[in-house]
């Protein structure tokens, strides 16, 4: 009987906790790959302390953000921390070069179905800079605005513009209007 109420008192935490953990997984993690797993060894991990002792409900999402954060800490070595740090370069006078560039594109105005957003999904998974996935999932997935976005990240506003510029047109290229 205990581990039926578990199951229910955790099916319903789940329900109340997954998005904002989502959101807080995609954020921290270095590879948007590696998403999956962490949510799933940290409500695998929160599934066994329930089974084990009693919660409180009070700051259950405060608690769950912390098993995701050990889990995120101990998935990255020190090496893999190191091979995500650079963001952009700097020209020799010390601009980056991000800001160099036009924002002529009205990025509102593109919109990704969802019939093609698996495959669109699956190329941007693949990319190098790790932060055009999880901007993109935050941005079309979980609808969160370009502002709260660069808060997230700790990136600027042009940053994030410019992934989404630079990459909708990547895939308008690669896709044809497939990507409209």
């Amino acid at each position: 009987m205990t581990g039926q109420l578990n199951l229910y008192k955790f099916n319903e935490i789940y329900d109340k906790t997954h998005l904002d953990l989502l959101k807080y997984v995609v954020i921290k993690c270095h590879n948007i790959n590696d998403t999956n797993d962490i949510m799933q060894e940290t409500y695998l991990e929160f599934w066994n302390i329930l089974n084990k002792k009693e919660l409180s409900d009070i700051n259950i999402k405060s608690y769950l953000i912390g098993i995701a954060n050990n889990k995120i800490k101990k998935h990255y070595t020190l090496l893999q921390k190191f091979k995500t740090i650079s963001l952009f370069e700097t020209n020799d006078k010390g601009i980056e070069l991000i800001e160099t560039l036009s924002d002529s594109m009205n990025i509102n105005e593109i919109i990704i179905r969802e019939d093609n957003w698996n495959t669109i999904w699956k190329y941007i998974k693949g990319k190098k800079n790790q932060d055009i996935p999880k901007v993109f999932y935050l941005y079309y997935k979980l609808e969160l605005s370009i502002k709260e976005i660069s808060k997230e990240l700790n990136s600027s506003e042009s940053y994030i513009k410019h992934l989404i510029y630079r990459t909708l047109k990547e895939l308008q290229n690669n896709f044809g209007n497939e990507g409209r």
